[in-house]
């Protein structure tokens, strides 16, 4: 089976080295849309803004695919005019 390497950034940039033995593309992409998920699940934090991207790499170092997810919450602009003025 092969193996996929699935990189990781956010705040924190984390190398995969171990890899993942998986049956074909399909299976990659399972594992990329869940590794974002449990990124934004655990690492928001409160902050208003992030963005969470993985980039996998096969066996070889050849680019298979990337993925990433952006998220911004904000305040309603007529709340924030109401807050300056305040």
């Amino acid at each position: 089976m092969p193996r996929f390497f699935i990189d990781t950034f956010d705040s924190i940039v984390a190398i995969d080295d171990v890899g993942h033995e998986l049956p074909d593309e399909a299976a990659v992409w399972a594992v990329v849309r869940k590794t974002l998920a449990d990124m934004l699940r655990f690492e928001h934090k409160g902050r208003p803004a992030a963005q969470y991207r993985a980039e996998v790499r096969d066996a070889a170092g050849k680019s298979i695919l990337s993925g990433s997810v952006l998220i911004v919450i904000e305040k309603a602009p007529e709340r924030k005019a109401n807050e300056a003025i305040e």
